[in-house]
């Protein structure tokens, strides 16, 4: 099991700088004017604090925006219009047809999907980039296998369950599904009856080795800001929202190659739970 991961990724920790917990109590703990120790805390949360390794520029600045929580997640858990908006407000923009969402529709973790029939689709302003990454779980109808879809835009690479497989517009056919981003729009069509469940859009491009742990994550990614994070490194899984923090350049040799890396540190800080 990893050290550390956040929405099922790992997240590699600096031997000299491990995972520092520090408690936050949720209420007031002071003395009186006699000197009594009085608490009226209810809870405590934690936030944690690390630093990475040398990693290269490219991988420590798609971790910083992971750690960050960029992007949106949607869940399609709602049984309304509200079913269509993002983890951080963003409303649908169209939605050609009548798709639909909610719990009746049952979702890869069991929260809700999105079921759209051939021809329909959703779209959001999003403010797309070409080097945008799409990842979700698609199945036909409402019965067939769950399949893990991620689509990174540059390099024009489509992952299906954790492996290489074609160019993005090579998804319509593997899955019934395609997904645009013309225009800064993120827009998902059906070719066939699908439900979609779990959809997440990040604008940047995803390391190739994040791709086969995200596909065997055992939880959602996000939801977006937030992630959920797990490993040996914590007392337990918990929902935490991250922060980037100082990066240091760093030029070194690898294979003979000038190569400019960064060591980042970050802090995790852990959300309450219900009390």
């Amino acid at each position: 099991m990893a050290y550390l991961t956040l929405s099922g990724i790992e997240v590699r920790c600096s031997a000299a700088k491990g995972l520092t917990q520090k408690p936050t109590l949720l209420g007031p703990r002071v003395r009186t004017f006699r000197g009594w120790a009085q608490s009226g805390a209810r809870a405590r949360v934690y936030t944690w604090s690390a630093g990475t390794p040398l990693m290269p520029m490219t991988e420590a600045q798609a971790l910083r925006r992971l750690i960050d929580g960029d992007g949106h997640s949607w869940d399609f858990a709602a049984a309304t219009v509200n079913a269509f908006t993002s983890s951080k407000g963003l409303v649908a923009s169209s939605l050609n047809g009548v798709p639909q969402a909610g719990t009746a529709i049952a979702g890869r973790w069991g929260y809700g999907a999105m079921f759209l029939n051939p021809g329909e689709e959703v779209a959001w302003v999003v403010g797309a980039r070409p080097d945008c990454t799409v990842g979700f779980w698609v199945r036909a109808g409402v019965s067939g296998p769950w399949s893990h879809v991620v689509a990174r835009f540059q390099p024009d690479v489509l992952h299906i369950n954790g492996s290489e497989l074609g160019i993005v517009d090579d998804m319509e056919g593997e899955v019934g599904l395609f997904v645009s981003i013309g225009e800064g729009v993120l827009t998902v069509s059906a070719a066939a009856d699908v439900a979609v469940s779990d959809l997440i859009y990040l604008p940047y491009t995803v390391p190739a080795a994040w791709v086969p742990q995200w596909a065997t994550a055992t939880a959602p990614f996000g939801p977006l800001p937030y992630h959920t994070a797990a490993g040996t490194g914590l007392p337990g899984p918990c929902r935490v929202l991250g922060q980037a923090g100082d990066a240091q350049a760093v030029e070194y040799d690898e294979d003979g190659a000038r190569v400019q890396g960064q060591y980042m540190d970050f802090e995790l800080m852990q959300q309450p739970e219900d009390i």
